[in-house]
């Protein structure tokens, strides 16, 4: 418990301090200050501009009110609303007598806020497992961070990059997340090998489907085009396609794997002398239960998450018929990024159960 209450604090006090982060960087050619919105005027000369009064929260200039226009887009009434005390960031010039202009809602505090309510949930429900649960997720956000972007950006191939993280991530986090236990080892056992399996999916995916992770002349060619733009090295968009997948799969494959490990330790525990057989029966039920959740919720996700470039690919085809629109590559990658990590859950479900069936009883004979 004491290790769990300093581990709270530590997140807190790191909470508290990255909400009250200044951007202003005077040492930069570019430098950032934020400000506090104290009241929206809307502009004389433009239907789609504001004059926006502000007190300025960082710099040398702290505390002083400037007015900087805004401009919004017209089509989006959500896009003109400014809450009067809200933060926003803004650009300054100071070889233009310190020339400020409105750069953007100041939405980190705002992050932080929904993190915190997430963390305090996960303790609260959680427990000690929820805190260990928050500590491996630091270390996917990590290795993310620090590993799999940098490197990608760096030059390295992207499609090996990934799949180094996804090794990383399931190796730290399960353990820290579930505890160093025979029913952990399992389920890490079984994640791996359904990695392998869904790393060979994906490319046998992309060789079915000709998908390339670049669409070309569709609505996602601009984000292609300005990713190999911006980028110092070239980025292969096919490897970052099947690495993103990969990455993907893994959180759901990780419940999948712990949830089956874990049902047939229990089963077993309540009756030890059922054999690996009838064991492996119990809990391939308890994993169709489960399957038939995560796949659904897997599709939900994704076309959540992708609806608005669904929606601009089905009006970028209007006119077409409907298999053309379906052809497009947008929609065929959706498609892929939500079948293939279905199927390494499904495939996951058996071999997870089979190995705990197998093993879990014979733990202290080995």
């Amino acid at each position: 418990m004491f290790y769990g209450l300093v581990l709270t604090l530590i997140l807190l006090g790191g909470a508290v301090f990255l909400a009250n982060l200044s951007p202003y960087k005077p040492a930069s050619q570019n430098q950032f200050v934020r400000a506090e919105v104290l009241n929206v005027n809307s502009s004389q000369t433009n239907d789609s501009s504001q004059i926006v009064e502000v007190r300025i929260l960082d710099g040398v200039n702290k505390g002083k009110l400037v007015n900087v226009p805004r401009s919004y887009f017209a089509g989006d009434p959500n896009s003109q609303r400014l809450p009067k005390g809200s933060d926003v960031l803004l650009t300054v010039q100071p070889s233009n007598g310190d020339q400020y202009s409105f750069l953007d809602r100041y939405r980190i505090t705002g992050a932080l806020t929904l993190l915190l309510i997430l963390l305090g949930l996960v303790f609260v429900i959680g427990r000690w497992r929820g805190i260990t649960a928050s500590v491996g997720l630091m270390f996917t956000i990590g290795i993310l961070a620090f590993f799999v972007i940098p490197r990608i950006i760096n030059g390295d191939a992207a499609f090996a990059t990934c799949i180094e993280g996804a090794f990383m991530i399931a190796t730290v986090s399960i353990f820290i997340a579930h505890g160093l236990r025979a029913r952990t080892t399992v389920a890490f056992f079984s994640t791996l090998i359904t990695l392998l399996l869904i790393v060979g999916l994906a490319a046998m995916a992309v060789y079915l489907t000709g998908v390339t992770g670049n669409p070309g002349a569709t609505v996602n060619s601009e984000q292609s085009i300005s990713l190999l733009q911006y980028a110092p090295h070239p980025i292969d968009l096919t490897g970052l396609f099947l690495g993103g997948m990969v990455i993907a799969s893994l959180g759901a494959l990780e419940d999948v794997t712990t949830a089956q490990a874990a049902a047939v330790d229990e089963i077993h525990k309540a009756s030890p002398k059922l054999s690996s057989l009838i064991l492996y029966k119990k809990g391939l039920s308890v994993g169709r239960e489960h399957i038939a959740a995560l796949i659904n919720t897997l599709a939900i996700l994704y076309v959540g998450f992708a609806l608005p470039t669904i929606l601009l690919t089905v009006l970028y085809n209007a006119g077409q018929p409907i298999a053309v629109t379906i052809n497009d590559e947008v929609i065929v990658e959706a498609i892929v990024r939500t079948v293939v990590p279905s199927i390494g859950i499904l495939l996951a479900v058996p071999l997870s159960t089979g190995l705990a069936a197998y093993l879990l009883p014979r733990r202290h004979k080995l």
